[in-house]
Formats: structure tokens, sequence, C-alpha cells
């Protein structure tokens, strides 16, 4: 046996497993502070929130994927934008008012500081390819 050669290849090792949601793949494993392995949401969520992150937030990706619009938040199914009247958009806002506004509407008040004239209104969403 030559120096500096490892052995240590028949050795098989177990996945990395986080401590508190049990997830075994993330973009990147943290500590926690018993230096035990938490996946990239548990330590950001503990981090921001001194607590561990709790069992209601940890989703599926298949539960995530069902979700009956996803051009709505739950907080605003149903809701019609205030000034053109569509109920699809990918980010609801807020006027100064406090009235939901679409996307579309609130980014036009932000640049022009005046309301999107409902002419402009466009029943379908374009995607941008990047």
């Amino acid at each position: 046996m030559q120096l500096g050669q490892d052995n240590d290849s028949d050795v098989k090792r177990a996945k990395p497993q986080c401590v508190n949601c049990g997830a075994t793949k993330t973009p990147l494993w943290r500590r926690d502070a018993n230096f035990e392995l938490q996946c990239n949401a548990c330590g950001l969520y503990e981090k921001l929130h001194k607590a561990p992150r709790p069992k209601s937030l940890k989703q599926r990706r298949n539960e995530r994927k069902n979700l009956t619009n996803p051009n709505s938040s739950p907080d605003h199914q149903g809701a019609a934008c205030a000034n053109c009247g569509t109920s699809t958009t990918p980010l609801w806002r807020k006027d100064r008012e406090g009235r939901i506004i679409c996307n579309a509407c609130g980014l036009y008040y932000k640049l022009h500081n005046s309301h999107r004239p409902v002419t402009m209104r466009m029943d379908a969403i374009k995607r941008r390819s990047r």
C-alpha cells in the first residue's frame, strides 16, 4: 500500500438528511446550533426567526403543483383588480388608496403616476422568453 491512498472508498456513506424536516435534497446544507445538518429552507427560517421551521410550512413539491389557480395567491382568490377588473395576475398589488390591483395596473401606476386605461387590458398574460 502506498502512502497517501485512501481505502475509504469501500465505506458507504449515508445520505445527508435534515434533522428538522427530513429532506435529503437541498441546494445548500447548513448546520444548526448543535452542528446538526439542516436543509437550506430550515436553516434560513431558523436564522431569521430564531426558532425551528414549523411543520405546516413543509409542503411537498406535488402539493405545490396542485394549486387551483397558479396566477392567484390564496389570500386573493376571487379578487378582481379595482382598476381593470381582471382576476388573473402573477402578482397582486395595492394602490395608494389600499385597493387591490393587478400587477400590470400597479406597474403602470408606479411608472406614470396615473391609473392604467382600461383599453390597455389584455385577456391573456404574455410571458417573455429569455
